[in-house]
């Protein structure tokens, strides 16, 4: 039978097999709405009048209600459905079918689906789904006042809450935790503070394996619930949180043995079973460490045959195995520690990082593969329990003499290898003339490249006969004829049958550095619109000369870009390469310029060279596009600045990119970016730029707290400056020496640098203000708090004007810190709810950790222990990955809230975590946390020092000279 009568929701009829609002006028369709919520109930005048006229009744009531009656009567009759409607001594009363009645079908259906749960999840799901289909925006929608209002607040809670979360369970049983989180969204927005719904919620994030997101998610709702309803629910919802993280973790734990990535393994593999044997007798399942080296010519199969045998033996390194190819030492690390779920970012500096990949494999056995890695020494004691195989090109004899390596070299394969190879490859071709697959094998000189270029050539020519191709190929030139070790002279042919402007193309892919080049590089270097360009690519890919990559990159291996740079060597007028060097460093340098202006324009940029004709660099819609950039590219860029031959070009680009790198957590780039741009302007007798890098450079190494380091730049910078009198370089140069100068009795000595910087940076507002920031720093340390508060103010109001809204931010953060040493948590409070506002501004999500922190240790000295750990718990959240001294803090705060809390065991884990993280960055913190570790371990009620994370080291914001 048909619904016939709807009341969740505006009161509708069905008339003519469709429902109807406007059969009448509002009042009546309140009064059948009484009326069917009260079916076969009697409902007196006074009581119709309380529900449809709450605020005033009608003068005349009776013949009003009867009016109203009157309608209601007709639209009854309307629906064709049986009904009486009696008038019983001033009483109304409807006698109609419930089943006719939305809201009594709504509530059949779920008791059904009661009735079944216990034993079949899916049909109770699909009865709960009808009965919600049939709930609209709001129940009885078509009556005001508190009674209305009640029973509407009675229906949600005690039957569509209820159905809601019957049909969330039945789902979580069925692991349909995807519908799970559609349905809660679908709930009112004003629910959502209901714990059974977070519960749910978090139960479906954890299903979909989105732990990070549940975290979010559970900061954000627990704090909404002390601050909104405040009845203690969030623990119930932190005991399902914990639970729930302990099992995805075990689960998780469960699922990954170790990471795996090896290439993938060529279908035929050929020869090679000798050194195969030798090297499967050095790693027999369960044998110790080896380190092993493989070494040969360009395209004698080297990584080939390396990647075979990591296939072939992989099943023996439970742990995982690992291949990394064309990349330096760091990238590596890098590589292994976020395999590893170790987010890099957060461990600034390469030996940091390699301390840290050791201990992760202490007890791991894996098998990594190195091939044509540079730097592999300094990475074999974090790989001291892992079988480790290196190929070179060049034989490793220092491996061998100094870490008993084993040395293997891979040698040319035998002709009948070669033949045996091309009788699979041309089939009946070759099987027709064997004595010519043989001439053809002579002549790949045994290297496996040559032999595929070899087959892939004869095999794609089937109308031509093998003595006309064997012709071919050895007419006027051998397979072997270029300097390259090896290389086919296929590469010759495939060469010189482009078109002029294919070669010209493909020979400055030579140019560039890096095997990966992105299509407007690739533009840049020929001088070409975007669109030709990528036209010529296309067709060079399509002649197996490059390969795409993720649409509009490019990847040409490394025998290919020699030869092309070979070709532009000999082929190329020098003004090819001179012009395409141009605009290849022109497109860098104002690309990064113009992402520099989207970070950090309201300061002095880089002086800048003309574009080069023909150069269209990138324009940045955002900070976000800025950050995905330079992620994509930073190896690119960093290659580019060593390689290149015009050192004006390089120190201009290393000095623009320098802090953007800074801001985005790629320390190592910005050290050798800067590095070769301090080199480049040396070279080129530019003395200010090289003493503005050194000290930029030096800046840097300050903010990795590595201050020895700092010091020697700024004693360098200091001797090239010598008698030049450039205002600003000086001031920057006197800002860092200060900034060196540490603890409180450093604090005059600093002041009186900071003055000289202050005193030569007038007109420079950028400088002044973070010079004036750094005076108020070192004034809160030294004990000077009236003067600190004047400079921060000074700096702040510098910043505001400016459009400096991190810089601005960094001294608001200052300055609640400075309330706070005074007693005022009230300004405290609010100078770090605005820095908050103007961090979000400037995407910097350190910073708002940062103001957190402070706000977390306000709540905690005012007792307001569910306020600090809110605040410490987001803050640790917004800067994870980002600032391991941030980390280390938030951490450290942690602990104490955890122990004040009686939570021993979260109390011990927060401190291992912030030991971690400043012994990572080489703070003296990290050892009060070790001894604050060991006494928490050793005895029951262990002493904090809460000065430790109110004291933080100083946290200076950009300080780079452009």
């Amino acid at each position: 039978m048909e619904i016939a009568f709807r009341i969740l929701g505006r009161t509708r009829v069905r008339v003519d097999g469709e429902f109807v609002v406007d059969w009448g006028k509002p009042k009546a369709r309140g009064v059948l709405a009484v009326l069917l919520l009260n079916a076969g109930n009697a409902i007196s005048v006074n009581t119709i009048a309380d529900w449809v006229w709450p605020d005033r009744r009608p003068a005349n009531l009776y013949p009003t209600v009867q009016t109203a009656i009157t309608s209601v009567r007709a639209a009854l009759q309307r629906s064709g459905v049986r009904f009486s409607l009696r008038n019983e001594e001033r009483c109304y009363r409807l006698e109609v079918d419930k089943s006719l009645i939305d809201l009594h079908v709504f509530r059949r259906l779920v008791d059904r689906a009661r009735a079944i749960g216990g034993t079949d999840h899916q049909a109770a799901c699909e009865l709960v789904e009808q009965a919600l289909e049939l709930w609209g925006d709001e129940p009885l929608a078509d009556l005001e006042g508190d009674l209305a209002a009640r029973r509407r607040d009675h229906l949600v809670r005690n039957h569509y809450l209820s159905a809601s979360h019957a049909l969330l369970y039945g789902l979580g049983k069925l692991g349909n935790y995807t519908r799970m989180l559609d349905h809660l969204d679908e709930i009112p927005p004003e629910l959502d503070l209901e714990i059974l719904l977070a519960k749910h919620r978090l139960t479906a994030l954890y299903g979909l394996q989105r732990a990070q997101e549940a975290l979010s998610y559970l900061v954000r709702i627990r704090r909404r619930i002390v601050e909104e309803i405040g009845d203690g629910s969030e623990v119930e919802l932190n005991a399902l949180h914990e639970r729930l993280r302990v099992r995805h973790e075990q689960a998780t734990a469960a699922r990954s043995p170790g990471p795996r990535y090896l290439p993938r393994d060529v279908d035929v593999f050929v020869g090679r079973e000798h050194l195969l044997s030798e090297l499967d007798a050095l790693v027999p399942p369960g044998a110790t460490p080896r380190l092993i080296t493989v070494d040969g010519q360009p395209g004698i199969g080297k990584t080939t045959l390396a990647v075979h045998w990591a296939h072939r033996v992989s099943q023996r390194f439970p742990d995982g195995c690992w291949f990394a190819s064309h990349a330096d030492g760091s990238e590596v690390v890098a590589d292994l520690l976020t395999a590893l779920l170790v987010p890099i970012e957060s461990i600034p500096s390469l030996p940091a990082r390699i301390a840290r990949l050791r201990e992760l494999l202490a007890t791991r056995r894996m098998l990594i593969v190195l091939d044509d890695v540079t730097g592999v020494e300094p990475l074999l004691p974090a790989l001291a329990t892992s079988v480790v195989l290196v190929v070179s090109r060049a034989r490793m004899s220092g491996l061998v003499l100094r870490h008993q390596a084993r040395a293997f070299t891979v040698l040319p394969l035998g002709n009948e290898e070669i033949a045996g190879w091309l009788h699979d490859r041309l089939g009946a071709r070759a099987a027709a003339a064997p004595d010519l697959v043989a001439r053809l094998a002579e002549r790949t000189g045994g290297m496996p490249l040559v032999m595929q270029l070899m087959g892939e050539h004869v095999a794609a020519q089937p109308d031509r006969s093998l003595a006309d191709l064997l012709v071919s190929l050895t007419d006027g030139r051998t397979l072997l004829s270029l300097q390259h070790n090896g290389i086919s002279a296929e590469l010759e042919r495939s060469y010189r049958a482009l078109s002029p402007e294919q070669a010209h193309v493909f020979r400055l892919f030579g140019l560039h550095p890096f095997h990966e080049i992105p299509l407007p590089v690739v533009a840049a270097l020929a001088g070409l619109p975007i669109e030709r360009a990528r036209a010529l690519a296309d067709e060079l890919m399509w002649k197996r000369l490059v390969d795409t990559v993720d649409g509009d990159r490019y990847r040409m291996h490394d025998l290919l870009r020699e030869y092309a740079a070979d070709r532009l060597a000999h082929d190329g007028p020098r003004t090819e390469r001179d012009g395409a060097v141009t605009r290849l460093m022109s497109w860098y340098l104002h690309t990064v310029n113009n992402a520099d202006r989207m970070v950090f324009g309201y300061r002095d940029a880089v002086p800048m060279l003309p574009l080069a004709d023909g150069v269209r660099p990138l324009q940045f819609a955002d900070e976000d596009a800025v950050a995905r950039w330079i992620a994509k590219e930073k190896a690119s860029i960093v290659g580019v600045l060593r390689s290149s031959p015009q050192p004006g070009y390089v120190w201009r680009i290393a000095n623009g990119a320098g802090e953007l790198f800074s801001r985005y957590g790629h320390y190592d780039e910005v050290v050798a970016m800067m590095t070769a741009g301090a080199e480049a302007a040396r070279l080129n007798g530019d003395v200010l730029p090289e003493a503005d890098t050194l000290s930029n450079l030096a800046h840097f190494h300050i903010k990795l707290h590595d201050y020895a380091a700092a010091d020697r730049l700024l004693e360098r910078a200091q001797r090239v400056l010598g008698d030049h009198d450039d205002p600003e370089t000086l001031a920057v140069l006197l800002r860092n020496k200060a900034d060196c100068l540490r603890g409180a009795s450093n604090v005059p000595r600093a002041l009186e640098l900071y003055q000289e910087a202050l005193d030569l940076a007038d007109g420079f507002e950028d400088t002044r203000s973070g010079i004036l920031h750094r005076m108020g720093v070192a004034c809160r340390g030294g004990g000077r708090l009236d003067e600190a508060a004047a400079h921060l103010v000074q700096a702040r109001l510098i910043r505001q004007r400016t459009g400096d809204y991190k810089g601005e931010a960094d001294s608001l953060v200052e300055l609640a810190r400075l309330a706070r040493e005074s007693g005022d948590d009230f300004s405290a409070r609010t100078n770090c709810h605005e820095a908050v506002l103007r961090y979000v501004q400037a995407h910097c999500l350190p910073g708002q950790a940062d103001a957190r922190l402070v706000l977390a240790v306000i709540a905690r000295d005012h007792d307001d222990a569910g306020r600090a750990l809110t605040y410490a718990t987001e803050a640790l959240e917004l800067c994870a990955g980002l600032d391991r001294e941030l980390e280390a803090r938030s951490h450290d705060l942690l602990a104490q809230l955890a122990w004040k809390a009686g939570e021993r065991d979260t109390s011990i884990e927060h401190l291992e975590e912030a030991y971690r993280a400043y012994r990572d960055i080489g703070d003296e913190r990290a050892h009060s946390v070790a001894a604050q570790l060991d006494e928490q371990v050793a005895l029951s009620v262990p002493v904090l020092p809460l000065s430790r994370v109110d004291d933080t080291v100083v946290r200076f914001d950009n300080g780079w000279v452009e």
